[in-house]
């Protein structure tokens, strides 16, 4: 079957342009052609390219699974998507083919002019801030579960380095946190565009202080961070463990607050709870003032639907709204997501969003809820593969020392795996609640005194899905 190139590639940006901000259209995806499109094996196989090498990376890294789905759902075919630079497109074969326009000379062009301005903001410090301009105080919306981050990101930003600094924001993924993160910084640079400002994952900073030492040019790894004027690290959770980056984050700190620099963490949790962290990070991401973002409750989810559906220029009726926020509790992402896959729906069925749409797209996003005797099942499988033991021996009255060794770990990974009481899991195992809690203890000191064995029970708890 023969594809118009032109006609499909237009059907899916006009998604895009639907989806997005004008600013963020118009950044990855204005320039997007479809230079390629392949049926093999009843799949589809397609081929886009934009400007240019980092714009290729950032679209094929950020936007390739949404560009899948819109050109499936535009097709009706499943469609794999690779997206390549214009520099480095391969000339086309296949059916469907189109020619590369001439006009890609100029966009690519522009693309490498924009490239070399994200390399100066990166050096100058404003790294990944230069493109989400669309991160703001207006569009973040407030509720009684993050009301209290909101303010006090606000009054850091009216403020910086004289208030609430540092300030530790804590929440599971998706609530909000790196939104904020860029609020500020957005309203900072606003207000004063020279301000310094450098932001960084956890894990990213560790990887840079890899190089640097490896390439021996700490020197000037440490003037990037501690020239800062805001500081503003994600996900600080992932410095755990990590003896080297600990260090240099100590020093870096103590750098820019004696100078009375803001600096800004995250994470999913609260430091003190925060295993193989040293107690000197802890201490500090606790000095100034410390701001929990929790999941939304139904209200906040029904007008963080309503909001973004309207910049979506999707129309949603009152009964889909309350499904949606009834059914979508996880966290934001997961409600962007799904308006997103209700959209390119809507868009190419040509009608409107109705109860049975919202249902059929949710049905891939919100997994089926696993019943608990599922869960300590699978629980004591775990262990019982992991450690040797039968998982009748795990909840049997032997004392044996390996045996209640693994008992102790499977008490630990069902409180940590399950929404289980104590009492609850007492009962699991013929125990009373102290011993339940004993046992929690005994998992919690090891973990504390012994590194290795911390990573083990990590891993663990990481490969128990439930």
């Amino acid at each position: 079957m023969n594809y118009d190139l032109s006609e499909t590639v237009t059907t899916v940006k006009n998604e895009l342009r639907r989806q997005f901000s004008d600013s963020t259209y118009g950044l990855w995806f204005a320039d997007m052609e479809l230079s390629s499109l392949k049926e093999q094996s009843g799949d589809l196989f397609a081929e886009v390219t934009v400007g240019a090498d980092f714009k290729a990376d950032i679209v094929s890294r950020n936007y390739k699974r949404l560009l899948e789905e819109l050109f499936s759902l535009t097709t009706n075919k499943r469609c794999f998507v690779t997206v390549r630079s214009l520099e480095r497109a391969r000339t086309p074969t296949g059916i469907g083919m189109g020619t590369v326009p001439a006009s890609f000379q100029k966009d690519a062009a522009a693309s490498a002019q924009m490239s070399t301005q994200m390399t100066s903001a990166m050096t100058s410090g404003t790294e990944d801030f230069v493109f989400h301009t669309e991160y703001t105080f207006e569009n973040f919306i407030v509720g009684d579960s993050n009301k209290f981050a909101h303010a006090a990101c606000l009054a850091v930003a009216n403020t910086p380095g004289s208030v609430y600094n540092p300030l530790f924001i804590y929440g599971h993924s998706g609530l909000g946190k790196t939104h904020l993160m860029y609020a500020v910084t957005n309203e900072l640079k606003r207000k004063n565009p020279t301000l310094n400002v450098v932001y960084t994952k956890c894990e990213d900073f560790t990887n840079q202080l890899i190089a640097a030492i490896s390439e021996r040019s700490t020197q000037t790894f440490r003037e990037k961070f501690r020239r800062a004027d805001v500081l503003l690290i994600d996900d600080v959770q992932f410095v755990a463990g990590k003896t080297s980056t600990q260090e240099e984050l100590f020093h870096t700190f103590n750098t820019l607050y004696d100078a009375h620099k803001q600096i800004i963490f995250t994470s999913d949790r609260p430091a003190r709870d925060i295993k193989l962290l040293e107690d000197r990070i802890k201490t500090r991401c606790e000095w100034g003032l410390i701001a929990d973002i929790q999941p939304p409750d139904p209200e906040l989810r029904a007008a963080i639907i309503k909001k973004k559906a309207e910049a979506m220029s999707l129309s949603l009726s009152s009964d889909v709204v309350g499904f949606l926020a009834d059914k979508l509790k996880s966290n934001v992402r997961q409600i962007e997501g799904t308006l997103k896959r209700l959209s390119a729906t809507s868009f190419v069925s040509g009608g409107p969003v109705t109860l049975d749409m919202a249902a059929r797209c949710i049905a891939d996003v919100i997994p089926e809820e696993v019943p608990t005797e599922a869960k300590v099942e699978r629980v004591l499988s775990e262990v019982s593969s992991r450690y040797g033991v039968e998982s009748k021996d795990i909840i049997g009255k032997s004392r044996m020392k390996n045996i209640s060794w693994a008992r102790h770990i499977a008490v630990y990974v069902l409180r940590k795996k399950t929404e289980l009481s104590l009492p609850a899991i007492g009962k699991i195992f013929g125990r009373d609640h102290s011993t339940i809690v004993s046992s929690i203890g005994v998992i919690d000191r090891e973990i504390e005194s012994n590194p290795a064995f911390a990573v083990e029970i990590n891993d663990l708890l990481n490969d128990i899905e439930i």
